[in-house]
């Protein structure tokens, strides 16, 4: 009988790690967790995708900032940092930074960071995975994690990074309240001797989390109508 997964997506180092289990499953007896160097290998590896959630932009403006970037800044506070600036699409064929920052203030007067810089290789990855095969349209959502946590935590944003180890601490605690202590052990075993870290596979946890409220109808949508960009993709994020 098919199954359809419902999964969280992340990047890491030399890839992306994704944790899902099927819709109709509870994740302490079927959680999967996937590490692979490229998005279609992991997509391939669940089959029947109901949803995917991922962290990292969809959808892609002409020519200035994405309304729903603006407003998870501002949901996040202190965490605000966390939101990078999804890159222009004229700028995304860019093959070097400088040449990226270029067509960037070409197209709105800004350059790219050298921190938004380092996601252009995944954006890419994401933009031409969802060009070249529409059925990837539908399973494919944007999540921030930070979003997802702060929703996980009574609506308020954590205090610390994910890169303090009180961050992460707060971060575990709140993935172990929601899905169980069982459940992350069974994925820590899943992903032994990979690159993966243990931030990105909380961030996998929390984009997971915040898929299955989407496919539950219970996720929030930023904006609530978002614009469609020149590919007919949504800019939004849901959490």
């Amino acid at each position: 009988m098919s199954r359809d997964w419902i999964v969280g997506i992340d990047g890491c180092p030399g890839g992306w790690v994704a944790v899902g289990c099927p819709e109709c499953s509870a994740p302490a007896q079927s959680v999967r967790a996937v590490v692979a160097s490229d998005l279609a290998r992991v997509l391939s590896v669940f089959g029947d995708i109901r949803l995917a959630g991922i962290d990292m932009p969809i959808g892609l403006s002409d020519d200035a900032p994405r309304d729903c970037d603006r407003m998870a800044r501002e949901r996040l506070g202190a965490r605000r940092s966390s939101v990078f600036a999804a890159p222009l699409r004229p700028a995304l064929a860019a093959t070097t930074h400088a040449e990226a920052s270029s067509l960037s203030r070409q197209a709105n007067g800004k350059g790219i960071s050298a921190q938004a810089w380092q996601l252009f290789r995944r954006v890419r990855e994401v933009d031409s995975l969802l060009g070249e095969d529409a059925t990837r349209r539908e399973q494919l959502v944007e999540v921030h994690p930070e979003l997802s946590f702060l929703a996980m935590n009574a609506g308020k944003p954590l205090p610390a990074s994910k890169h303090r180890i009180d961050g992460i601490y707060r971060r575990r605690a709140l993935v172990t309240d929601a899905f169980g202590a069982a459940v992350i052990e069974s994925v820590v075993t899943h992903l032994a001797g990979s690159r993966v870290k243990e931030d990105d596979m909380l961030d996998a946890f929390a984009v997971f989390w915040s898929t299955q409220r989407r496919v539950g109808g219970r996720a929030e949508c930023l904006p609530a109508n978002p614009p469609l960009d020149a590919s007919g993709l949504p800019m939004r994020i849901v959490y």
